[in-house]
């Protein structure tokens, strides 16, 4: 859920008293604007491949989709078949371990690594983005390592 319907669902529920009828009426009316929001794109766990009308959308949006983040899907599902105990990309288990991991958190996490090198360099970014703990990072790791219980 966008942050944009969390805080107008606050204001809703918070506010002074509105019949039910006016509620639903604004709920829907915030839903809206939340799902049409430019900002809703890329929430497609990255197990999953998107449509072709979505990854267009989402280009359009930010070419950095098209250009890098699904290559760097890509190199994911690469490395799961480095795994001599199987390919976890595809076991239901592993994709449930990391059922948050979506497109769009690729895409954020990639916005985010890219300016901390502009703003710190390379060294001084490496040092940083290591002392973080970050899911994109353990899934690389898990892919190569991982072993189902």
């Amino acid at each position: 859920m966008s942050k944009l319907l969390k805080l107008n669902l606050k204001i809703i529920k918070f506010s002074a008293p509105i019949d039910t009828s006016m509620r639903k009426i604004l709920f829907v009316v915030f839903l809206f604007f939340a799902c049409s929001n430019p900002d809703n794109h890329g929430d497609l766990s990255i197990f999953k491949t998107p449509t072709t009308d979505q990854f267009d959308k989402w280009s359009n949006i930010d070419s950095v989709y098209k250009s890098t983040i699904k290559e760097m899907v890509d190199v994911y599902k690469k490395s799961g078949k480095l795994n001599f105990n199987g390919n976890p990309w595809d076991n239901k288990k592993f994709q449930s371990k990391y059922s948050d991991l979506t497109w769009r958190g690729l895409y954020d996490y990639y916005q985010y690594f890219t300016e901390v090198y502009n703003d710190l360099g390379f060294e001084e970014g490496e040092i940083l983005l290591d002392s973080l703990n970050n899911r994109f990072d353990q899934l690389r790791d898990d892919l190569i390592i991982w072993k189902e219980e």
